[in-house]
Parts: C-alpha cells; structure tokens; sequence
C-alpha cells in the first residue's frame, strides 16, 4: 500500500467456486433429463398414475367385501359337524319323501272316511223310509172312512155301517141312541134351496128348530140348523148340516139322547176331516 495516497481497489478474480457449481448444477439437469426420457410409456400402456389408482380401487373393494376390518380367520369344521352335515345330505331328501308319502295316505283315508259315512246315512235314511212305507201300507189309518166319494175321522170305538139304499151312505153309531148319517141327493133339475126347505120341514113336522147358521166344511159354505126332535116316545137332540158339491146335496145328521154339547169333541171330529173326492 502506498502512503501517498487512497488505496486502490482491485479488479475481482473470477471465482472458481461458483463456476464449479454451476457446471455441476446443469450436469444434473441433464442427467435428469436423460432419465425422465428413459419413462417415455407406450401407446395403450398404463401410467404410474393409473396404476397408482389400480391399486386404490383395489383396496376399496377389499374393504368393501370385508368391512374395512381385518379378515376373520375360519375355524375348521369338527369331525362331529363333518358327520352331522353329512347325515343330513343323506336323511333330508328322505324324510321329506316320507312326509309326502304320509300326507298322500292322509287325505286318502279321509276321503274314504266321508264316503262311508255318506253312504251309511243315505242307506239308514233309505231303510227308515221304506220301514215307514211299509207300516202305512201294512197298518191302514184307524177311525177312518173311504168310500172313494166321500172321507172323514170318526171317533174311536164307534161302528161303521154301510147304506144300503140310497141316499143314505154309511150310518156310524156309538150305540142304538147315539149316531151320525151322510145322505146324497142329486140336484138335477132342482136346487140346493129346494132341498134344504123340504129337509127342513121334515124336521118341523116333529120337532123344534131353536138355531140356524152358516159354517164352514171342506172349504166350502154350508146350512146349520140344531132342533129337538120327537119320532116317537122319545125326544131327541139333533144337528144338522147341509151343503153342495158337485152337483150334489149332502146332508150330515148327528142324533144324540143326551144334549149336543155333550157331544162336541166328536161332532168337530167329523166335521174337520169331512172331505168330498
């Protein structure tokens, strides 16, 4: 350094250090380079990135198939379970075999249950109705008259004797005093008044009318008349009835020694079964 005057400064140097660094920093850029170009994929190859995601999706579906938990080592089956498994393979077809087969015989016999139970009820009923036949064809109804003009009930333990001579058709008598008469007479040219008034005056002739009426008999609307009635000695109670049916007069004529009333469960049985065919 001089004294006479300022210090004078000198030139920089190159520094060789810097230079070093950066020959050595473009040295690596293109080793990088040349490195990178060596990963040039192929058409239709995958990238790292797709394989990257390869790998993620794989992950996902494992951890969907098994929860995201850790896999759950199996337990070997016992040789008890072994035979156990086995016996039921082999037993299961044939006890659902057998349940078939049962439920088939089953419904069978049920079948043939009702059946026999059908047939058993339709041969009981057929006997009992041909038993009832027989007894209304072997056993005729009792206290009953049918001349195939005329039917009714008459009380039981009276007598029945047929007419001999017309009008009159059949006479049932409880004893000489105590009886019931069915006359017939043909209309022909006269009429039913007519011979109503002309039976009426045979009655007063010997007797007393005391009643006169209407009354209802085979469905049909008749003549009543009640008298005391004498032919002889001795007097008489007497009802009388009298209505028309095909083309005929009939006459019913009760004659009691006792008074009517004593005999009205008798004369209501004749009357309500009287039936013209």
């Amino acid at each position: 350094m001089s004294e006479d005057g300022p210090p004078r400064l000198r030139k920089p140097e190159k520094s060789t250090r810097k230079t070093d660094a950066s020959s050595k920093l473009v040295k690596a850029s293109a080793d990088i380079k040349e490195k990178v170009g060596s990963f040039n994929l192929k058409k239709g190859e995958s990238t790292i990135t797709n394989k990257v995601n390869s790998l993620k999706s794989k992950k996902t579906v494992r951890g969907k198939d098994r929860d995201g938990g850790p896999i759950k080592l199996r337990v070997p089956p016992s040789e008890s379970e072994k035979k156990l498994r086995s016996s039921l393979k082999e037993n299961i077809p044939k006890i659902l075999r057998e349940k078939s087969f049962l439920s088939i015989v089953g419904v069978i016999i049920l079948i043939i249950l009702v059946v026999s139970t059908a047939m058993l009820f339709i041969g009981d009923k057929q006997i009992i109705t041909s038993q009832n036949n027989t007894t209304h064809e072997a056993q005729p109804l009792k206290n009953h008259y049918n001349n195939g003009n005329i039917s009714f009930d008459y009380p039981e333990g009276w007598n029945v004797s047929n007419g001999t001579q017309p009008p009159l058709i059949v006479t049932v008598s409880h004893d000489e005093n105590n009886s019931f008469s069915v006359f017939k007479e043909d209309l022909g040219t006269q009429n039913f008044t007519y011979k109503v008034a002309a039976w009426r005056s045979n009655i007063l002739a010997n007797g007393m009318i005391y009643y006169e009426g209407d009354l209802t008999i085979d469905n049909t609307t008749a003549y009543e008349l009640e008298a005391n009635y004498k032919p002889g000695d001795k007097v008489f109670a007497t009802r009388g009835i009298a209505f028309q049916k095909n083309n005929s007069v009939y006459f019913l004529i009760f004659v009691f020694d006792k008074a009517l009333i004593d005999y009205k469960y008798e004369m209501d049985k004749v009357i309500n079964s009287f039936h013209v065919n």
